[in-house]
């Protein structure tokens, strides 16, 4: 991950920028680079007795609807679920109405 993926991504890496960088470098994680300088970082995660899942770890860029529902189709025809990390309401709103449904909001105080 370059520092123009980086500050491309912005806020989205949050305080696991790091963390996220190592998963691209090692390949446990994906970058995508979009031609209009939009970038999402992807994995997928295995897990035994359950359908693959499609992580969306971080995104940030524009057309997030299409991105999102090209993503969508390629889990569906390949049988993945996907799992879509967010901390902005906003994009939780667009997810729903795109069919994904809320599981969990995670709260933490201190270091």
């Amino acid at each position: 991950m370059t520092n123009a993926d980086r500050e491309a991504l912005g806020a989205a890496l949050g305080s696991d920028g790091d963390a996220i960088a190592a998963e691209v470098a090692t390949g446990e994680s994906q970058l995508i680079r979009y031609p209009d300088g939009s970038r999402i970082v992807l994995r997928l995660e295995e897990r035994i007795g359950a359908a693959t899942e499609l992580v969306i770890v971080a995104g940030a860029g524009t057309d997030a609807t299409g991105k999102t529902t090209k993503l969508v189709a390629l889990a569906d025809s390949r049988g993945w679920s996907i799992r879509f990390h967010t901390r902005r309401p906003a994009l939780g709103r667009l997810l729903g109405s795109l069919g994904f449904t809320e599981q969990e909001r995670v709260y933490t105080h201190g270091r």
